[in-house]
C-alpha cells in the first residue's frame, strides 16, 4: 500500500509542476533608439498592466537596453514604457496562448508617432 501511495504522490507532484509551469508566461524584449540613446535609458519603466489601469509589474532596462517579466498569468495585457518627459508608449500584449519574449521598440520613432495612444506590438 505504501508503494501505491508513494507512486500516486509522484504523479500529483509531477502533474503540479507542469501544470503551474504551463500557468506562467514571459514577455520580455529590448528598446532601441535611432539617435543618441539617453544615458538614462536604465530608469525608465516598463510595466504591464491589467485591464488598462491596474499595474501587475514594473521593471527597468538593464544595461543591455533589455526588459523581462518572467512570472505573468496568461491573459491579456498592456504594455506600457515611458520615457519619463517625453512620451508613454502603449501596446497590447497578449499572452493568452504563449509567451513573447521579442518584443522591440524603436522608442524615438515610437515616440514621434505613438505618443499616448494604444498600439499593437511593433512587428520584429
Amino acid at each position: 500500500m505504501s508503494r501505491v501511495s508513494a507512486a500516486v504522490l509522484i504523479i500529483i507532484t509531477a502533474a503540479t509542476i507542469v501544470t503551474y509551469g504551463q500557468s506562467q508566461r514571459r514577455a520580455a524584449g529590448v528598446i532601441y533608439f535611432t539617435n543618441n540613446t539617453p544615458k538614462d535609458l536604465r530608469t525608465f519603466p516598463v510595466e504591464i498592466l491589467k485591464a488598462g489601469t491596474k499595474r501587475v509589474a514594473i521593471n527597468y532596462p538593464d544595461e543591455h537596453h533589455r526588459f523581462a517579466f518572467d512570472t505573468l498569468k496568461p491573459g491579456k495585457y498592456l504594455l506600457r514604457l515611458t520615457w519619463p518627459k517625453h512620451c508613454v508608449l502603449s501596446y497590447r500584449l497578449d499572452l493568452r496562448r504563449q509567451s513573447n519574449d521579442q518584443i522591440e521598440v524603436i522608442m524615438d520613432a515610437a515616440c514621434a508617432h505613438d505618443n499616448g495612444k494604444i498600439r499593437e506590438l511593433p512587428p520584429n
